[in-house]
């Protein structure tokens, strides 16, 4: 859920800006004595600024709502001066659909006050989509022009610059540009070459930055995602491994019933899991035997997350 510093609130203090799953972006905001507790974004008229899905902390459940006029999962944020008044705008990434949104500041750069709806980001004419899902947006002069461009990673990884074409006060953007191509793989955690025994490069959910990484002039890229690959010494078991393996998979498949049947009571009961001594015993238990089987599992596959740096030529 992509983090932006930045003095939001214009008091010369730096304020942390921050995505949130329960579906609207929060802020930090700093003082003198350190940061305060992280609140949510709110409009003119002290709504939760969102797309549309939220976590509901009322009803504890997700919900949708209509009210901003626009549809989709907020997860990233990021503040600019989108219009050139001075004060800061808001850009919303969308999860499921990879969307972009503009929240206009309709107050001042010292207190802000957000219009109630949120407008849809155009590219090249068309609503700026990230395919895949998880639009993580940065908003950064990316070719030197003197103006903000956008770019967006993505779930199925790529990442994608959309250049500024529109001047100072009403920015546009052309179509998207690919400066890291996805990987042609349909897995949710994609699979990727490798070298040594190590993987190569990202494969999905691309997490961005741009930064000067090694002071030349230009801005290069740092990526966070997650990517699988092939081990080059895969174990092998043997005949007593494997019957033990096959022993422990039988077991906790003939508990699967009985937790089932426990939560179901529990839930007809109005009783909390956590609160059930019988079922954290048998939950001690299953857990015992899954330990033990997963040390037994061989998976030729590994996986991880990384940082990666891409140098700019």
């Amino acid at each position: 859920m992509s983090s932006q510093l930045v003095d939001f609130n214009g008091d010369g203090n730096h304020d942390v800006l921050v995505g949130s799953f329960s579906g609207s972006p929060h802020w930090i905001e700093g003082s003198e004595k350190g940061f305060l507790p992280s609140t949510a974004l709110k409009d003119r008229d002290e709504e939760d600024i969102l797309i549309s899905a939220f976590w509901n902390t009322v009803d504890k459940k997700w919900d949708q709502s209509d009210r901003s006029g626009t549809s989709g999962h907020c997860t990233s944020v990021a503040a600019v001066d989108w219009e050139g008044d001075g004060d800061l705008d808001l850009v919303l990434g969308g999860y499921y659909k990879g969307g972009l949104f503009l929240r206009i500041n309709e107050g001042t750069p010292t207190e802000p006050k957000f219009a109630q709806n949120n407008t849809v980001i155009e590219a090249g004419g068309e609503p700026m989509v990230i395919q895949g899902g998880l639009s993580t947006p940065r908003v950064v002069d990316w070719n030197g022009d003197g103006k903000f461009d956008l770019l967006c990673g993505g779930s199925k990884g790529g990442v994608f610059f959309f250049k500024n074409v529109g001047d100072k006060a009403t920015p546009q953007f052309a179509s998207a540009e690919v400066l890291i191509e996805p990987i042609d793989d349909s897995s949710y955690i994609k699979r990727v070459p490798t070298s040594g025994g190590q993987p190569t490069q990202p494969g999905s959910s691309f997490h961005i930055d741009a930064v000067d990484y090694d002071q030349d002039g230009d801005l290069d890229l740092l990526v966070g995602g997650r990517c699988s690959w092939e081990k080059e010494d895969v174990p092998v078991l043997t005949a007593e491994q494997e019957a033990r393996l096959a022993e422990l998979t039988t077991e906790m498949e003939s508990m699967t019933p009985k937790m089932r049947e426990m939560l179901e009571q529990m839930s007809e009961s109005g009783e909390e899991p956590t609160d059930s001594q019988d079922y954290k015993k048998f939950m001690r238990a299953y857990s015992k035997l899954s330990r033990e089987a997963s040390k037994l599992r061989v998976s030729p596959f590994e996986s991880g997350d990384f940082v990666w740096l891409y140098r700019r030529k």
